[in-house]
């Protein structure tokens, strides 16, 4: 193969299977790593645009009751695994309505003996006191019922999050998870009419396997016809959970990543999640990443991360931590060339 002929292809159409594995092993490279994530904005922009969108989070919204817990899961920390009240969720959907954002997340914990029940309350609980779009992801606990009943309440996307699709990697890191039920669940939202998202870890992985893992999760997820968005998150290794002593997955190797599934998926929004900082930015934009931005997070106050890094950003009170980086991100945001960021 040769490498520039495959970032000409690029351009113009998605690449296979070998192509992409291809340029995993080529971007090793500093200088080829560059002409990648040069190539990668240039479809997003052909694509999606160069104009991006200001997103929130809220999390988490329930109990995690995965036994046991993901080998990585900052859960393993005491306090961190206590979910927000709904009196909580509701003060934290009024602080993101404040702020103008149109859209936000629910996220997490998972109980697979859950039908979906509680986070429908949940739903029903804040609609009133928003006209942003929801997105939930609270893993495989929600039955047919329970989708149609969030759909019914406005809610345009429901996550499923399957971190990795090597089965071998699953059993061994959550094994309290359930791979099927995953599947089983992407394939009701998407029957639902629902848009679908996803999310991979980078970094579970630290063999010369890798690359594989990362292109077959890319063709996995392209299975699903409503697929809309899907994050990358950078395996940040956690005092107090089994993979403590496991090896950071860097900044570079997170943004080829999503570099390499733009010219793969190219018409949805790809970003970074759990792992990243805003002052990561520039990079992960410059990559081919977009066009959804976080710019405020809602939770508990975590135990297992110190914050003072982002300094003005963060305000804290009863038990929880309000982040918001929209003026911080901003000008990063128009550094790494994106035109406009809208609400």
């Amino acid at each position: 193969m040769d490498y520039n002929e495959i970032l000409d292809k690029a351009l113009k159409e998605p690449l296979g299977r070998d192509e992409a594995l291809f340029l995993f092993t080529e971007t090793e490279d500093a200088t080829k790593a560059q002409q990648l994530f040069s190539t990668a904005a240039r479809v997003r922009n052909a694509e999606m645009g160069n104009t991006f969108h200001w997103s929130g989070g809220i999390a988490s919204v329930l109990p995690c009751l995965l036994q046991p817990l993901c080998a990585y899961c900052p859960y393993w920390i005491k306090d961190t695994d206590q979910p927000l009240t709904i009196d909580e969720i509701q003060e934290a959907v009024r602080y993101i309505e404040a702020q103008g954002l149109r859209e936000f997340h629910l996220s997490g914990g998972t109980n697979r003996q859950s039908d979906g029940h509680d986070i429908v309350e949940i739903v029903r609980a804040i609609t009133p006191l928003t006209k942003a779009d929801i997105t939930v992801n609270v893993g495989a606990a929600l039955s047919q019922k329970s989708i149609q009943e969030l759909k019914d309440l406005g809610v345009k996307r429901i996550g499923a999050s399957f971190e990795t699709v090597n089965r071998d990697l699953f059993r061994k890191y959550k094994s309290g998870d359930d791979f099927d039920a995953k599947v089983k669940l992407a394939d009701m939202i998407n029957n639902a009419g629902l848009e679908f998202g996803t999310g991979m870890l980078a970094g579970l992985n630290t063999g010369p396997t890798r690359y594989q893992d990362y292109v077959d999760f890319m063709f996995f997820i392209s299975r699903f016809p409503n697929l809309k968005s899907m994050y990358v998150s950078r395996f940040l290794p956690v005092r107090g959970t089994p993979l403590e002593n496991n090896p950071r997955c860097s900044t570079m190797e997170g943004s080829r990543i999503i570099a390499i599934t733009r010219l793969v998926l190219r018409d949805i929004d790809i970003g970074p999640a759990m792992g990243w900082s805003y002052d990561d930015i520039p990079m992960w934009v410059m990559a081919g990443g977009g066009n959804r931005v976080g710019g405020v997070h809602i939770n508990r106050v975590p135990g297992y991360r110190p914050n003072w890094y982002l300094h003005s950003a963060l305000d804290y009170h009863d038990r929880m931590e309000f982040c918001n980086t929209i003026s911080i991100a901003s000008p990063l945001l128009k550094e790494a060339g994106v035109e406009k960021v809208v609400f």
